[in-house]
């Protein structure tokens, strides 16, 4: 069975507020082993589905579609710096602000893909945007300092007007994503 490795997310488009932290995180991490996030390539991921079948892939994008285009655009809200893994960070992230109607999609299109025997990952939803992937780092305290810096930064807000499928390959220089389907939201 041919499969393809696929998630569903929401394209983000960091402003200058985020570009700025990330080249200044850059220049104080150097020293550390930290692979950045390409800005053209953020997202906050929706749903990981994995690997998917590909004969399965056009159900789903019908059942998809029609669901998607029945919620109206919002906004997002980008704010805050944080990191998973304790004690040794693994991701750095943005934190993000959701509405309701954010939480009502995700869960829309939970069961959307419970039907084709994916399972809920709502326990796990927690919304970010990852801008690195730490290896290494040499210095913790410099992070956490920084995070402390950031915790309540309002980078920037989005209006989120579709859901994007994509294929994620596996790179030894990193992850490339293809765009599968683009789901616009009702209006969008």
């Amino acid at each position: 069975m041919e499969t393809k490795r696929t998630f569903l997310a929401i394209n983000v488009e960091p402003q200058a507020d985020i570009i700025n932290l990330m080249e200044y995180m850059k220049r104080s991490h150097r020293m550390d082993n930290i692979k950045w996030v390409n800005p053209e390539q953020m997202h906050l991921t929706i749903f990981f589905l994995g690997d998917t079948s590909t004969a399965q892939i056009p159900a789903i994008i019908d059942r998809l579609r029609v669901c998607i285009k029945t919620f109206s655009p919002f906004k997002i809200g980008l704010k805050g710096l944080g990191v998973f893994g304790r004690p040794s960070p693994r991701v750095i992230w943005v934190g993000v602000e959701f509405p309701e109607s954010l939480v009502r999609l995700k869960l829309a299109i939970d069961d959307i893909l419970d039907g084709f025997g994916y399972s809920n990952d709502n326990k796990g939803f927690n919304p970010h945007l990852t801008i690195g992937r730490v290896k290494f780092l040499h210095n913790i305290d410099r992070l956490n300092a920084e995070i402390q810096q950031y915790k309540s930064k309002q980078f920037q807000e989005q209006v989120v007007k579709g859901i994007v499928l994509y294929e994620s390959i596996l790179r030894p220089q990193g992850s490339e994503y293809r765009v599968i389907q683009m789901f616009d939201l009702l209006g969008g």
